[in-house]
């Protein structure tokens, strides 16, 4: 609950129906509506499925920060639509100044630390979406090359409403396009993709100690791109 009280919980059962639409995640025999007054459903059951266990898992009052599917998805019917461009142009900025992009000089141990996680990732997205990103040790920012930059923003376009917010929320999370996409396409886990956005705070971990607040900090961006994976994988191929 992270000590924040949220609405009293107002319904006894989750559960899904099918809809003219789809499936619906319904509470008490309801379908709930999202902020902007969308109805909550979903292209396929599991995906409901998923949405109405976490409504069915909440305790006397509802914490949404437990809800990170819902979430994701009350987005994706609110703006999915209308959002495209700027998700897309998020995506490609990320990109340009990519997390595993941007290598540490020193020491061997991080940096064959960084290569063992991030090479395996550009070799992946220049295989699938021929985008072939460069790489430094240079503080100073690069310049990814526009055709590549162009190869991003069409994989981004590809997905539909729901894959695309799935993208751009896990490209915020990690600031990393590649991560991002790697994930959303089933190359990366969840977990898999947290070990990869945190290679150089874990080795500084391992000989400094942790971080009890960035700890707190992290283990909440590692649910949340558990919860990418799960909707992606609830979405199906």
């Amino acid at each position: 609950m992270n000590g924040v009280i949220g609405p009293k919980r107002f319904y006894k059962e989750a559960s899904v129906a099918s809809h003219a639409m789809g499936f619906a995640v319904t509470l008490d025999g309801r379908i709930p509506k999202t902020p902007a007054k969308n109805h909550l459903i979903l292209p396929n059951a599991n995906a409901a499925r998923l949405v109405a266990s976490e409504w069915a898992m909440q305790g006397d009052s509802i914490d949404p920060a437990s809800m990170p599917v819902t979430r994701l998805i009350n987005v994706a019917l609110d703006h999915g639509a209308t959002s495209r461009d700027a998700m897309v142009d998020q995506v490609v900025k990320h990109a340009g100044t990519d997390l595993v992009c941007y290598r540490a000089p020193t020491p061997d141990s991080l940096i064959q630390a960084q290569a063992a996680a991030w090479d395996p990732l550009l070799d992946w997205a220049k295989q699938h979406f021929e985008v072939e990103l460069v790489t430094t040790t240079s503080a100073l920012a690069i310049h990814q090359s526009p055709l590549a930059l162009e190869r991003v923003a069409r994989a981004a376009r590809a997905l539909d409403d729901l894959r695309l917010t799935a993208l751009a929320f896990a490209n915020g999370l990690a600031g990393s396009a590649i991560v991002a996409l790697a994930l959303v396409h089933g190359q990366l886990s969840g977990e898999d993709a947290f070990k990869a956005i945190r290679i150089e705070e874990d080795w500084q971990a391992q000989r400094w100690g942790k971080d009890p607040d960035e700890e707190k900090v992290a283990q909440a961006r590692r649910l949340d791109l558990i919860a990418v994976e799960a909707l992606v994988k609830a979405l199906g191929a």
